[in-house]
């Protein structure tokens, strides 16, 4: 799909993405060197971080998709 495409259905195959790799690719506790560990945690909750604006994206482009001007379809979504 050509950019500006109902981005809205990409936001939650992101947070599919970001989510289950932050549990299963970053086992800060299981490492047992302090510097490892604080590694997997920033990478745990950089994860996080991408997963959550993935989903404020979906809302976003689900509120004021028509509005934007940036897609060259809708919405596909409607949350409201």
């Amino acid at each position: 799909m050509p950019l500006g495409i109902w981005p809205d259905p990409g936001a939650p195959l992101l947070a599919d993405f970001c989510f289950p790799t932050a549990v299963l690719m970053h086992a800060f506790r299981k490492e047992s060197a302090p510097e490892a560990r604080q590694l997997e945690r920033i990478m745990f909750r950089k994860d996080l971080a991408l997963g959550g604006a993935a989903l404020m994206l979906l809302a976003f482009f689900s509120h004021t998709g028509h509005d934007l001007g940036l897609t060259v379809t809708g919405p596909l979504l409607h949350l409201g």
